[in-house]
C-alpha cells in the first residue's frame, strides 16, 4: 500500500501517461457519476431563483432590490443549519466507507433533530427581526416596505428547508444522490408556475413568490421522508426513536466538524451581507445589478460546490476503506473538473453578455452594470476550483476548524476592506467589488495549500 497520498496537480508530480490512463479516466467517471445528480439538484435549486429573479424584475426594480437584500439575510440565517448537514455527509461517507449501515441511521436521525431544532431558530430570528435586518441596510422605504412581507414568508420554510438539507447529506454520503436530483425537479415543477400565478395572476407581486417557494420546498421535504422509509430504512435502519436516546457517538462528531462548519458559513454570508451593504450604497441600479450577476456567479460556485461535494464523499469513503490509490486519483480528477466545468458554462455569458443578461432583466441600466463584471467573474473560476479542491479533501478528513480559520480570515481581513476601498474610496463601484473577490480566492487557497501540504488529513480518525 502506498505511504504519500498523491495530490490532484497542486505540487505532486504527474506523469504524461497517467493522464489517460484508465485508472484516471475511472475516477473522472467515479466523480461525475456521484456529482452530476447533485449538480442538476443544486443547478435546478438555482433556476428557482433565476426564475423569481426574471418574474420580479416585471414587477419593479425596487422589488429585485428587495428580493436581493431579503434574500441575502434569509441565506445567512441560514447557515445556522447549513454546517451541520456538512458534517452529516462527512461523517456519513466515512462510516459508509467502513462498512458501519447501522451507524448511517442512528446519524440521520439524530442530524435531523439538531437541524429542525436549528431550523426553528432560524424562523424565530427571520420571523421577529424582519424589519430591523431590512432596514439595517440602508435601502428605501419603499425597498423596505416590499421586503418584509417576503423575508417573513421565506422564514416559514426554514425548518423545512433544514430537514431536506440533513436528508440529502446523508442520503450523498452513502452514495444516494440522484433522490437529491429528483427532489429539486419536483421543487421546481411545482415553484415556477405557482410563482408565476401567485404574483402576476392573484397579484401578491414579490410576496407571491416567498409563499410558492414555501409550499413547493414542503413538498420537496415529504418526497425526501418518503425515499428513505420506502428504499433505505431496512439497510440503514433509519427512523429509530430509540437513535435519538443514543446520541453519544453521532452527536459529539457532528459538533466537531459542524460548529466550525456552520461559523464558517455564517460567517461567510454576514461577510455577503457586509458587501451587499457597501453596493446598496452606490445605488438601486448597482445592487440590482449585483443581483443579476450573482445568479450566473451562483451557476459557477454551484458547480464548483457539487462537484468538490462529490470528490468529499469519495476521499471519504476511501479514507473510510483505507484505499489510498482511489484518494490520490480522485484528488486530480476532482480539481481537473471543477476547472474546466465552470468555465465551459460561463462561456455564452461571456461570448454575448447583452443578450444572456437580458433574459433576467430588461433595465439596460442595470445590464450594463453587469455586463462590467463577467471577465472579473472569469478570473474568479480557476482561484474557485482550486481552493475548493483543497478544502475538499481537508473536509473528508473532519479538518473543518482550519477550513473556517482560512474562509474567516480571508473574507474579514481582505473581501470587505477591499471592496470598500476598490467599489468607494476608489471609485470602481462594482468592478471593484468582485477584482476583491479575486483576492478572498486566493487568500482561501493559500491558506489550504499550506494546511494540506501538512499532509495530516492522511492519518486523520473520525
Amino acid at each position: 500500500m502506498p505511504t504519500h497520498l498523491g495530490g490532484y496537480g497542486l505540487g505532486a508530480e504527474m506523469e504524461a501517461a497517467s493522464i489517460v490512463s484508465t485508472t484516471h479516466v475511472g475516477a473522472l467517471k467515479s466523480v461525475l457519476a456521484l456529482s452530476y445528480p447533485m449538480f442538476a439538484a443544486n443547478l435546478s435549486q438555482i433556476a428557482i431563483g433565476i426564475v423569481d429573479t426574471a418574474m420580479i424584475s416585471r414587477v419593479s426594480t425596487d422589488a429585485l432590490a428587495a428580493a436581493a437584500v431579503a434574500s441575502s439575510i434569509n441565506i445567512a440565517v441560514g447557515m445556522l443549519f447549513s454546517g451541520w448537514a456538512t458534517a452529516a455527509q462527512v461523517i456519513a461517507a466515512r462510516r459508509y466507507g467502513e462498512g458501519r449501515t447501522a451507524a448511517v441511521g442512528q446519524l440521520l436521525d439524530v442530524s435531523l433533530l439538531v437541524g429542525v431544532g436549528a431550523g426553528l431558530v432560524a424562523l424565530l430570528v427571520l420571523s421577529v427581526g424582519t424589519s430591523p435586518l431590512l432596514a439595517a441596510f440602508g435601502v428605501s422605504e419603499v425597498v423596505r416596505t416590499e421586503g418584509v412581507p417576503y423575508l417573513r414568508a421565506l422564514a416559514l420554510a426554514a425548518p423545512l428547508v433544514s430537514a431536506t438539507a440533513m436528508f440529502r447529506a446523508v442520503y450523498a454520503g452513502v452514495g444516494e444522490t440522484s433522490v437529491a436530483m429528483r427532489t429539486m425537479v419536483l421543487v421546481n415543477v411545482i415553484n415556477i408556475p405557482l410563482n408565476y400565478i401567485l404574483i402576476f395572476v392573484v397579484g401578491l407581486g414579490l410576496l407571491g413568490a416567498g409563499v410558492g417557494t414555501v409550499i413547493a420546498v414542503a413538498v420537496g421535504c415529504v418526497y425526501m421522508v418518503q425515499f428513505g422509509w420506502r428504499r433505505l430504512r431496512g439497510t440503514y435502519d433509519l427512523f429509530r426513536f430509540g437513535h435519538l436516546r443514543q446520541y453519544q457517538e453521532a452527536l459529539p462528531r457532528l459538533w466537531t466538524i459542524g460548529w466550525p462548519e456552520t461559523a464558517m458559513l455564517f460567517l461567510g454570508y454576514v461577510n455577503n451581507v457586509l458587501v451587499l451593504r457597501i453596493v446598496a450604497s452606490l445605488g438601486t441600479s448597482v445592487i440590482a445589478g449585483m443581483q443579476v450577476v450573482t445568479n450566473v456567479q451562483q451557476v459557477l460556485w454551484t458547480t464548483i460546490w457539487t462537484l468538490s461535494t462529490g470528490v468529499s464523499i469519495l476521499v471519504g469513503q476511501s479514507l473510510g476503506s483505507r484505499d489510498e490509490r482511489t484518494v490520490a486519483l480522485t484528488e486530480r480528477a476532482g480539481l481537473l473538473l471543477m476547472t474546466v466545468v465552470p468555465a465551459v458554462l460561463l462561456a455564452p455569458a461571456l461570448i454575448a453578455p447583452s443578450t444572456t443578461l437580458s433574459l433576467l432583466t430588461p433595465d439596460s441600466d442595470v445590464i450594463a452594470e453587469a455586463k462590467r463584471v463577467l471577465p472579473i467573474l472569469a478570473l474568479q473560476v480557476p482561484l474557485m476550483a482550486s481552493s475548493m479542491a483543497l478544502a475538499a479533501v481537508l473536509r473528508a478528513a473532519g479538518d473543518s476548524k482550519w477550513i473556517f480559520y482560512t474562509s474567516t480570515v480571508s473574507s474579514y481581513l481582505v473581501t470587505v476592506p477591499l471592496s470598500w476601498l476598490l467599489a468607494v474610496t476608489f471609485g470602481y463601484g462594482l468592478t471593484g467589488v468582485y477584482f476583491a473577490g479575486i483576492a478572498f480566492f486566493a487568500a482561501r487557497t493559500v491558506g489550504s495549500w499550506w494546511r494540506y501540504r501538512q499532509g495530516t488529513w492522511r492519518t486523520a480518525e473520525l
